[in-house]
């Protein structure tokens, strides 16, 4: 198996990732599922983030434990998908942003790969989203859809219910374009260990106060339309592509982010991967 791409998701079909099976890697929080295979001829590392049954909401999540394994496993790029709501007005459901910035207002999550440990770890997050992967995807997005965003602040929440109207006004006041719950903190712990990430979000439903009211399953639901009306499909063939063109190398300073990062001892399990 040569160095596998990640890709962290909420589904993968079996026309996406090809030769699908489950490997259990086993982690200092536990062991994280991950699904191998080949997507668009590459060997591929897949989370599904919220379980095989769509039942871990995102407060829930092993996010430590799912980063370790893509890193355990020679992944050093990971594409995040996520279909999320939009808080911006011109940014309309049917939308495809690659966010260039992170807002973050959760409350309750892990706040680093090193809070255990004899350390203090301090990334550098001027470019939260790697701009090398970036490109990448936004010119696999741009080959299929005429409505790409190339770029957005992506405002994560807590979770697990839907924003009010009121917070949706506060994240706009903020600078925020979209909202989900699942980004951070996926794209902080890819800094810590070293990995390239960007994130390539599908716009399912409008924030609350936008619109009627926002619902999470059945008919007219942003699950309804995202994966009934086509985007969910033209999503994979995006990733298929970006997975084709991922470049064997990169010019990006996410391989070195511990660098000038990292004070005190490093833990052995960070040793062992090479960091």
């Amino acid at each position: 198996m040569s160095e596998p791409i990640g890709l962290v998701t909420s589904a993968a079909s079996e026309k996406l990732l090809v030769g699908r099976r489950t490997e259990h890697v086993p982690t200092p929080w536990g062991d994280a599922p991950i699904e191998l295979g080949t997507i668009g001829g590459r060997d591929a590392a897949v989370v599904l983030r919220y379980g095989q049954k769509l039942t871990t909401p995102s407060h829930k999540i092993n996010y430590r434990a799912n980063a370790y394994a893509l890193r355990a496993l020679g992944v050093r790029r990971v594409i995040s998908q996520n279909a999320i709501g939009s808080v911006n007005p011109a940014i309309r459901p049917g939308d495809i942003v690659v966010s260039h910035d992170v807002l973050d207002r959760t409350k309750s999550r892990p706040l680093s790969m090193f809070d255990e440990e004899e350390c203090w770890v301090r990334v550098d997050m001027t470019h939260p989203f790697c701009p090398d992967v970036r490109r990448v995807l936004i010119d696999a997005a741009c080959a299929h859809s005429d409505r790409v965003i190339e770029r957005g602040v992506f405002c994560c929440t807590e979770g697990p219910r839907f924003e009010t109207p009121a917070e949706i006004r506060a994240l706009q006041i903020e600078g925020g374009d979209i909202v989900g719950t699942p980004l951070v903190p996926e794209v902080v712990f890819a800094r810590e260990l070293e990995m390239c990430f960007a994130s390539l979000a599908p716009v399912i439903n409008f924030g609350a106060g936008m619109a009627p009211a926002v619902t999470h399953f059945g008919p007219g639901s942003m699950n309804d339309l995202y994966y009934t009306g086509g985007l969910h499909a033209l999503i994979e063939t995006i990733l298929e592509q970006a997975f084709k063109a991922m470049p064997a190398t990169f010019g990006c300073a996410c391989g070195k982010a511990l660098e000038h990062g990292f004070h005190g001892t490093r833990p052995a399990w960070l040793t062992r991967m090479g960091g």
